[in-house]
């Protein structure tokens, strides 16, 4: 018991800057977590774990344009490797191979 006395005024020394307003705002924000978790609860009781909506099923497959996408891939990765790039990844190469 005597040696939580330092910590317990360590946590003490850090808590006063805290003011009553947040520790009041947290709090409520806790009860309204506490209150929202109890009307599920409810919720799951009444209705026999049906309280959720379930989710639909797409009535068509979704027509895919491979070509489009190609394009798109294309266009998207357009400038991320640009040929100096690829020098420089050569000549490191080359200089690995070279220093063993």
């Amino acid at each position: 018991m005597v040696n939580n006395i330092p910590r317990a005024l360590e946590y003490l020394a850090e808590s006063s800057g805290i003011s009553i307003e947040a520790v009041q705002e947290d709090q409520e924000e806790e009860i309204e977590s506490y209150m929202s978790a109890i009307d599920i609860e409810a919720c799951e009781t009444k209705c026999e774990g049906h309280y959720l909506r379930k989710p639909s099923k797409p009535d068509k497959k979704m027509k895919v344009d491979h070509a489009q996408l190609k394009g798109n891939l294309k266009k998207a990765s357009e400038h991320i490797i640009v040929s100096g790039t690829q020098t420089e990844y050569r000549r490191w190469a080359l200089t690995c191979l070279f220093q063993l």
